[in-house]
């Protein structure tokens, strides 16, 4: 999304993703094609400190000589769907800015804001939308400069729905809708795809551990999540006129959710799936669940497919 460069020379993207389980770092060779491959994956656990980011091993990686991509937190930004303004494209962003002025809980001239197509919705299916992704400039120079202290040189900061997009697209059931299910510590992030293209997202605010201390009885949990899901499916078929979907794709959580995949299906009579590496990607690593839950998302990162920027 907010990008430092205008053309990627490079045909190796690498993505830094930093949570609180760790920091995973993913070289991706022709990023953004279909011949896409995996150059290598490390990930580092938390120690103590939670600082998100392992300064000794980032400055160890050669990254100063790679384009670098990142993502902010959930939490960090804020994502809405607005009205496409119509202007001429250079008036595009001071449109959006003072539509989404009185959006957000900080000064609009303290916003960094972009934005990328959203489906047309509506009643007819005709109206003319747009994602706009905003943060406050603080928090994006913040993790852009950490991340330039240790020698990365990072060009683009983007934002986890876009690489569950990235994720999503290289699964075969997104030609026919997919839902795709991203767990934090704090959250559940929810995307519906199609055809490569992010048409709903929604966040449901919960901590894995709630069902992780219960997993004996996940229902009460999934009950929850599946209510989440399911009025995004109806919003979906209803306001952008799709078919419904039929499988929900799971990526790897940083704990065992024993039993959640059953009860979604109960619940929601849908095929749910659980995402490995290697079903999106060629790979010869095995990763261990606390580090594919980390690394899976920065492989969507170093998936990356926007090659302009606005």
């Amino acid at each position: 999304m907010f990008t430092l460069l205008n053309k990627n020379k490079s045909n190796i993207l690498t993505g830094i993703v930093s949570d609180d389980n760790g920091t995973a770092v993913v070289r991706m060779q022709n990023s953004g094609s279909p011949n896409s491959k995996l150059h290598s994956c490390v990930f580092e656990p938390n120690t103590s400190d939670k600082t998100g980011l392992k300064d000794g091993m980032l400055t160890g990686l050669g990254l100063d000589k790679q384009t670098c991509s990142t993502l902010l937190n959930i939490g960090e930004y804020h994502l809405f769907v607005v009205d496409a303004p119509e202007v001429p494209p250079q008036e595009l962003r001071a449109a959006v800015r003072w539509k989404i002025q009185d959006l957000i809980d900080f000064n609009i001239d303290d916003a960094i804001l972009d934005v990328f197509d959203a489906p047309p919705g509506g009643p007819a299916g005709t109206v003319k939308q747009m994602y706009v992704v905003v943060a406050n400039s603080a928090t994006v120079r913040d993790r852009i400069d950490k991340l330039e202290q240790t020698g990365v040189n990072l060009k683009i900061v983007d934002i986890p729905e876009l690489a569950m997009r990235n994720l999503a697209a290289r699964l075969p059931e997104d030609q026919f809708g997919l839902v795709t299910l991203y767990f934090s510590q704090q959250q559940c992030l929810i995307t519906l795809t199609h055809n490569a293209t992010l048409f709903l997202t929604r966040t449901v605010d919960f901590r894995y551990s709630e069902i992780n201390e219960n997993s004996k009885n996940p229902t009460e949990f999934s009950n929850r999540l599946a209510l989440e899901i399911q009025r995004s499916l109806d919003y979906y078929e209803q306001h952008f006129h799709q078919a419904a979907i039929q499988t929900i794709a799971i990526l790897p959580p940083p704990v065992s959710l024993d039993g959640l995949d059953s009860a979604l299906q109960q619940a929601l009579g849908l095929t749910i799936r659980s995402i490995t590496l290697n079903d999106v990607i060629n790979s010869d690593q095995e990763l261990d669940l606390e580090s594919a839950a980390t690394c899976m998302l920065a492989v969507g990162c170093a998936l990356r497919t926007e090659t302009r920027t606005l």
